[in-house]
């Protein structure tokens, strides 16, 4: 094997094969999937569109290791890559983006998996670095839009750099432009859907695994061991396990823990759950109940039977047209039931938790709320816990 200068290890019988974009050979792609170069440049003619619309000369993206990855979205979307801390790409209207990793130790595989010829890191100094690639494309004083994060809770860029670039570009413009990735991201192609699928797919797994090697006398620690293990031998990657698990007599939780717990598991419990397994960060998303060694006891299966019924009802009331006060209705035989939400009812899913977000009026609560109509290739999270 031989070691190119930028970064690639390469047979010496396979230097001729063909590249994807970003000028990785297909043999080692197959080890670090992405999508199809069509695939890219769709996404990138979507936003620049949408640039164009807005005035914008260039966008720089920022995404962060938080919310279990997912303050990636962003960047993930535009470059295939996601960092263990921070990253930068800038998106100019003309001419190619770059992307900038966290660390120069993460470089040999950041090129593995960027899709972006232009991969570097930031030394340090992620101001200085945007900045120079910025004056390479000659935008020092153009229109400068900053994609931050938009997902349970909207999040900005870092004060440091911010500060670097008002400091460095006084004749430009800086504007907020992160609802513009949030909108390209918001329709799912079907390349997109395939790995979601495979994410889904994933998840499903990890109930199964819960359910058959689930056992009483687990702490939470081994539960989320045995979830792991039904989906990561066969390539699915970690997005979240909430577990928790409560007495069904008196309970003590409502909602499964953010983090495992060192309590174990009895007879007579019922285990809480909401997990998320992922295909290369394209995850699926469910949350199950299941009873340790009994039935339900009737509160929990009038619980399960109303959660059943709204789900239907609402799967049914999703089509292309629809809005959220279909949405509403179509829910509310929660409430009805005398029952109360306190997760959202239905929100947005992709790389993150997106918009829209929809509640019924009996929830604990009070969330942002969106009015919005259905459309062909949104990917929608329906949530019926109380």
């Amino acid at each position: 094997m031989l070691y190119s200068p930028g970064g690639d290890l390469v047979s010496p019988q396979r230097t001729n094969s063909k590249k994807l974009r970003g000028g990785l050979p297909m043999a080692l792609a197959k080890d670090h999937p992405r999508f199809s170069r069509e695939e890219y440049d769709r996404r990138f003619r979507e936003i620049r569109r949408r640039m164009t619309e807005k005035g914008m000369d260039v966008l720089v993206l920022y995404g962060d290791s938080g919310s279990y990855n997912s303050n990636h979205a962003n960047i993930k979307y535009v470059s295939n890559y996601q960092d263990l801390v921070s990253s930068y790409v800038v998106f100019p209207r003309e001419g190619e983006p770059a992307l900038y990793i966290s660390n120069r130790l993460y470089l040999p595989y950041a090129r593995r998996m960027s899709v972006l010829p232009l991969t570097d890191a930031v030394d340090y100094d992620p101001g200085a670095a945007v900045e120079r690639r910025i004056r390479e494309l000659g935008l020092e004083k153009g229109r400068i839009g900053l994609v931050g994060l938009r997902g349970i809770l909207y999040g900005s860029l870092p004060f440091g750099p911010l500060d670097h670039w008002h400091k460095a570009f006084p004749g430009a413009s800086f504007v907020d432009a992160t609802d513009i990735l949030a909108e390209v991201r918001l329709i799912k192609s079907r390349e997109e859907m395939s790995w979601f699928r495979k994410g889904a797919a994933f998840t499903d797994l990890a109930f199964e695994a819960l359910e058959k090697k689930g056992r009483e006398g687990m702490t939470d620690f081994q539960l989320a061991a045995v979830i792991a293990n039904g989906y990561m031998p066969r390539g699915g990657g970690m997005k979240l396990i909430f577990i928790g698990s409560t007495s069904m007599s008196r309970p003590h939780l409502i909602f499964p823990c953010q983090f495992p717990s060192h309590r174990r598991v009895r007879k007579g419990d019922i285990i809480l759950t909401e997990l998320s397994a992922d295909y290369e960060m394209y995850p699926g998303q469910a949350h199950r109940p299941i009873t340790v060694g009994v039935s339900p006891t009737p509160l929990y299966r009038k619980m399960f039977e109303v959660a059943l019924e709204a789900y239907t009802r609402v799967l049914k009331a999703l089509r292309p047209g629809a809005t959220h006060l279909d949405v509403k209705r179509a829910a509310s035989i929660i409430q009805e039931e005398g029952f109360t939400t306190f997760d959202a009812t239905l929100h947005g899913w992709g790389l993150l938790i997106e918009p829209p977000r929809v509640d019924i009026d009996a929830v604990l609560i009070r969330r942002p709320q969106n009015e919005f109509v259905v459309r062909e290739g949104m990917l929608l999270v329906f949530s019926p816990t109380w």
